[in-house]
């Protein structure tokens, strides 16, 4: 974090000047007034190739700058290192140690952490629709995940919750459990999601990041999850057409964080104004991730991408295979009550209406 002293600066050699040429206007104003300051300039560390690949924290970046008038800056930093699937958990240190005032990582990463509150969110098939992202968002379950990260030296801003992440094929739909059994399949470092790969008969792969495209390339990937407006703008549908439109196999959420001194140096009033933000970008970020999803579905589309459906069958195969993941997930007191909260919200919410596929990119069963 840095003050910018450019206008103090400014007032300065201009109160220098005025002082030289003896003007008693100049004389009858010192000591009187305030001297205006620059922004604060915050860093955020982001992992993505974008900002705009992560339309969440670009409202918030955005929205912290309009509340405060411009008076408080957040500079989106990329962070140091390839862009490896290792890279969350160092960003998540680098925030620990000062190196970035500002970050947001997958909640994913934090079970790699030593923190499992957030296991919930990845539990597979459970938050299968936006209308639910949304009711999870809205309750008091992302208050209790967001504390438990304070131990590793960190404060929680917010929780942001993203696309539906869906099984892609690299050669062929991955739908049932017999598409998965002995696949290497790609996801990015979370315990709870490789206990779920697993749970398939498939050995995770953790190639997120431009290792995906070296991995699929390769040949050492048969499949990956991810969403479609990922799939369209970081990897590319030609390399890996085939998308499971209805396993929603679990979210993608951010996390937003900060270094706890970071934030201590600031006045009450520019904490409300980060606070604020990530409260409104909590608020929309599933519609904020849903905004185009049409636009991708159809860009997809007519790029090569051909979609299909699991049938009830292999659905229902699919949550028997990972029973045995629930009740692992289970055994932590704090994720049960979760994962029970959770399915209340489930039941209580409507589905809401599934996107249009092309009919033309349907594949049949």
């Amino acid at each position: 974090m840095r003050r910018d002293t450019t206008s103090l600066i400014a007032l300065l050699l201009a109160a220098v000047a005025v002082a030289g040429c003896g003007s008693a206007a100049g004389a009858d104003k010192a000591g009187g007034g305030s001297v205006a300051h620059g922004p604060v300039m915050l860093t955020l560390a982001n992992s993505s190739g974008a900002l705009s690949d992560v339309p969440p924290v670009e409202y918030f970046v955005n929205r912290v700058e309009q509340l405060s008038g411009g008076r408080l800056v957040i500079r989106v930093l990329g962070s140091a290192g390839p862009a490896a699937p290792t890279r969350e958990a160092t960003i998540v240190r680098d925030v620990a140690a000062r190196r970035f005032d500002l970050a947001w990582v997958g909640s994913r990463v934090f079970d790699k952490l030593g923190v499992g509150a957030f296991r919930a969110l990845s539990a597979p098939m459970l938050i299968d629709t936006y209308p639910l992202e949304r009711a999870v968002l809205a309750s008091p379950i992302p208050a209790r995940m967001l504390a438990a990260v304070r131990p590793l030296g960190l404060t929680p801003i917010g929780l942001f919750g993203e696309d539906l992440r869906v099984p892609i094929g690299v050669t062929r739909p991955i739908l049932g459990p017999a598409d998965w059994r002995g696949i290497h399949f790609g996801t990015w470092p979370s315990g709870a999601q490789e206990q779920a790969i697993r749970a398939l008969g498939a050995t995770p792969v953790e190639d997120g990041g431009v290792n995906r495209n070296v991995d699929i390339l390769g040949g050492r990937v048969a499949g990956f999850e991810l969403d479609v407006r990922r799939l369209y703008t970081d990897v590319g549908v030609t390399i890996a057409p085939y998308i499971t439109v209805n396993v929603h196999l679990w979210p993608l959420f951010d996390v937003l964080i900060a270094n706890p001194g970071v934030l201590a140096s600031l006045t009450s009033r520019e904490r409300t104004w980060l606070r604020e933000a990530a409260s409104d970008a909590q608020r929309i970020s599933v519609t904020l991730a849903q905004v185009n999803t049409a636009r991708f579905l159809n860009d997809a589309c007519r790029l090569g991408a051909r979609f299909r459906t699991a049938t009830n069958a292999q659905l229902a195969a699919l949550r028997r295979a990972f029973a045995p993941v629930y009740t692992e997930l289970g055994k932590e007191p704090e994720t049960s009550a979760n994962l029970r909260e959770i399915e209340q919200l489930r039941r209580a919410t409507q589905p809401g209406r599934s996107p249009a596929i092309p009919t033309h990119c349907r594949l049949s069963p």
